[in-house]
């Protein structure tokens, strides 16, 4: 029963990857993202010309955010069989995996919130509009330590005659590591790209992380 449980929290992965693609793309339309050069004034014409298609398209992720969770709990628990015990590196992919939904969440609910009351001051939407993008490209830290615990444990840790992952699965979470380290940047650039909006930080990354979560365990 626990392998029917285990191949349905993998599909859940790919599945809620393909449902947030459509909610944030087709349904709430902030991809591409508004370009942070923008004037205040550009950035509320946006949220009041889209804001009812915005708020329904993260209010759905918001809502669906925690179902990503078996995926994450899966790989803590593929990790954990690596390991062979409850150790470091599983303790961690576990509470690396409970901020996901949250930070997740969280960047949503800015975005909703720059897009409740179109008549406010610009700035403040601007300003609610900046947290969205800042968390949502930014916060890579927790991403890129999860995805470096991933591959070192499945190149120098699992030993096994048949293991966890393919070799070529680690290989890949060290390559998106490092395509990640970019979105740091986002704190520091209006334009050009190491910008929210730019290929190094937004547009390379976003693809690979795709990729490697609709890899299943």
């Amino acid at each position: 029963m626990h392998v029917k449980v285990e191949k349905l929290a993998a599909w859940s992965g790919i599945g809620m990857l393909f449902a947030f693609l459509v909610m944030f793309w087709f349904i709430a339309g902030v991809i591409p993202p508004i370009d942070p050069s923008d004037t205040a004034a550009q950035v509320a014409a946006r949220y009041t010309q889209d804001g009812l298609r915005i708020r329904i398209g993260l209010a759905l992720m918001i809502f669906f955010a925690f179902a990503w969770t078996p995926f994450w709990a899966l790989l803590a628990r593929q990790v954990r069989r690596i390991e062979g015990y409850r150790g470091v590196m599983s303790l961690t992919q576990i509470l690396l995996g409970v901020t996901f939904p949250f930070g997740f969440s969280l960047c949503a609910i800015f975005a909703v919130t720059a897009g409740y009351r179109p008549e406010r001051n610009p700035d403040v939407t601007q300003a609610l509009n900046d947290v969205f993008w800042f968390i949502f490209v930014g916060l890579v830290g927790p991403l890129i330590t999860q995805v470096v615990i991933l591959a070192f444990a499945v190149l120098f840790v699992d030993k096994r005659p048949v293991p966890s992952f393919p070799r070529w699965f680690g290989y890949f979470n060290i390559w998106y590591a490092v395509l990640g380290v970019p979105g740091c940047a986002v704190y520091l650039f209006k334009t050009g790209p190491l910008a929210w909006n730019g290929i190094f930080a937004f547009w390379i990354p976003s693809p690979c992380s795709a990729s490697g979560k609709s890899s299943p365990p």
